[in-house]
């Protein structure tokens, strides 16, 4: 029965293909651009930066780029953020959010089971499902609790005096920095990580302080006696290790409890991994810094590493598992030769879908053409100065609450969040087109892609691995 399963979705990918290739032949050729090479050519793999808007321009084939500045619009007056006004770091001192009854308690207590989740009646959202759901949170609850919160040097995995101070006393020495990052990477993708890239220090995306939610959720501390120091590394950081865990396809779809958990599992991921490489580097004799969400912002960095592009929803577009990732990094005084940045369409393509936009059940992502150095909205979440789509992080959060578990709606939603990835080939060969939004978007939902819900509850659990 799974052969032929198999055998199935090989024949559909096989048809979608062969039949966007086809439409699109006639589409190319119609407006005159069937040639795909050539200065001026929209389709061209090589373009050159729009001197009159200075907008960057991205390549529909995979296209690299020396620094994240020559790939993003990046305003010479960007500030660094403070992890106290992500909306995480708000659970501890903003009214809206760490009062009884505030959105991040509310949120905290029907996530936890302490008071009654109001979907529970509802499919999906069982107590097999919250189960599912806290072992999937165990690694992370009891490895580096609140790291998902942006909350660093916490517990025993992302201890930063035990992983600044190696007991191996001489650094071991490779032939080459190339030799160093091979070790790296392999030793990496051996330990966990779906995918792993090498970013250059970059302080720009460090929080500039940390605030301590704990102590306010958990110690009672007043909000205005809490600590809130700055970040301040115990060593001289050299190199960013960069990691994506991949989000299972069924459980996010089912939505409810089980898409929770598809997010828990990968925080556990994230915790467990990158102590790992940790160890690995302190057997080695360097120094480094496990970190999740917390630390700093680990989108710009997977970037810098080569790893993805930012999608209209503001996470990471990986090439390999699309927009069912999550990240996480190592720093560490070990050199490594950074890789580079990358576009393969990303941009483009969100440009003309806006699907993950238009499911959004409390519209928090941007609706705009194009992104923009500034949110559309005035929130201290959304820190401004880079070209891109912003998140009305507020509104999105409110839809946690609600619902007592994460959402997940727009990353399931999104045409690059497939298992046979075939929008990849398809946005690389169509996103400029004039039919090109069209036909992605439909052959995604006529092929039951784009679909959730508690339809796929029963699917998930009578699914034979």
């Amino acid at each position: 029965m799974g052969t032929a399963n198999n055998s199935k979705e090989t024949g559909r990918r096989a048809f979608l293909k062969k039949a966007t290739v086809a439409g699109l032949g006639t589409s190319l050729v119609g407006t005159g651009i069937a040639n795909l090479s050539g200065e001026g050519n929209p389709l061209s793999s090589v373009q050159p930066e729009t001197k009159k808007t200075g907008k960057k321009s991205f390549s529909l084939f995979r296209k690299e780029y020396e620094t994240i500045d020559d790939a993003y619009e990046i305003s010479p007056d960007y500030q660094r953020m403070d992890q106290k006004n992500i909306i995480f770091g708000r659970w501890g001192w903003d009214p809206k959010y760490y009062k009884p009854g505030g959105r991040g308690i509310s949120f905290l207590l029907k996530d936890a089971s302490e008071v009654p989740n109001p979907n529970e009646h509802l499919k999906g959202y069982g107590p097999v499902e919250h189960a599912l759901g806290r072992a999937a949170w165990a690694g992370h609850d009891e490895g580096a609790p609140l790291s998902n919160s942006g909350l660093a040097n916490t517990g025993p995995l992302n201890d930063w005096d035990k992983f600044s101070n190696p007991k191996r006393k001489e650094p071991y020495i490779f032939e080459s920095l190339e030799e160093a990052k091979k070790y790296v990477k392999r030793a990496a993708l051996f330990l966990g990580a779906d995918e792993v890239g090498i970013a250059p220090y970059d302080e720009r995306w460090v929080y500039t302080k940390q605030f301590d939610v704990e102590s306010v959720l958990l110690d009672g501390v007043a909000p205005e006696d809490a600590p809130h120091e700055e970040i301040k590394f115990p060593f001289e950081v050299k190199s960013v290790i960069a990691f994506t865990f991949e989000m299972d396809y069924d459980a996010l779809r089912a939505q409810g409890g089980l898409s929770d958990a598809s997010a828990a599992l990968e925080y556990s991921h994230m915790t467990e991994v990158s102590h790992k490489v940790a160890v690995f580097l302190n057997q080695l004799g360097y120094k480094a810094i496990p970190a999740g969400n917390d630390v700093g912002v680990s989108i710009p960095i997977a970037i810098q590493a080569g790893l993805g592009e930012i999608s209209r929803m503001g996470t990471l577009i990986s090439e390999k598992h699309g927009s069912r990732v999550r990240l996480a990094k190592v720093f560490t005084d070990l050199e490594l030769p950074p890789d580079k940045p990358i576009s393969f369409g990303v941009q483009d393509f969100c440009v003309k879908c806006k699907k993950c936009a238009e499911a959004c059940p409390s519209n928090a992502i941007s609706l705009e053409d194009e992104p923009s150095l500034n949110p559309e909205f005035n929130s201290i979440s959304s820190n401004p100065g880079v070209k891109k789509w912003y998140q009305n992080n507020e509104r999105c959060f409110s839809q946690w609450e609600k619902m007592g578990v994460a959402c997940g709606v727009c990353l399931t939603v999104c045409p690059y969040n497939k298992i046979d990835n075939w929008v990849h080939f398809l946005s690389e060969m169509v996103v400029s087109a004039p039919v090109g939004r069209d036909i992605a978007r439909q052959l995604d939902d006529a092929f039951g892609y784009g679909k959730l819900g508690p339809q796929y509850v029963d699917a998930f659990w009578n699914k034979e691995d």
